[in-house]
């Protein structure tokens, strides 16, 4: 199956999230590979002093989630189907 059809049938996120998820097993693959295992572990292991703060990134993550779910919100009261839209799927 080429590519093209693959993504004809997948939506535009599946696809991307499908590229990053084979991207990074191929990042992985390479990193791994090419040293001995621990060593990769231990370079992976070694940037975890250097991260923000879990209660940084959760505060973080909580806001953006809280400020799109109210956008998505006010969006969807600011306007009423119309109502063709409503009897769309009336039989």
């Amino acid at each position: 199956m080429s590519l093209e059809r693959f993504r004809a049938r997948l939506p535009l996120v599946a696809f991307v999230l499908l590229l990053l998820i084979c991207l990074l097993m191929l990042g992985i693959a390479c990193a791994c590979f090419s040293d001995h295992p621990m060593q990769a572990l231990e370079r992976a292991l070694a940037f975890i002093p250097a991260l923000p703060a879990l209660v940084e990134v959760w505060f973080v993550s909580l806001v953006s989630l809280g400020a799109a779910a109210l956008a998505a919100s006010t969006q969807k009261r600011a306007r009423a189907p119309s109502p063709a839209v409503l009897q769309r799927f009336l039989l």
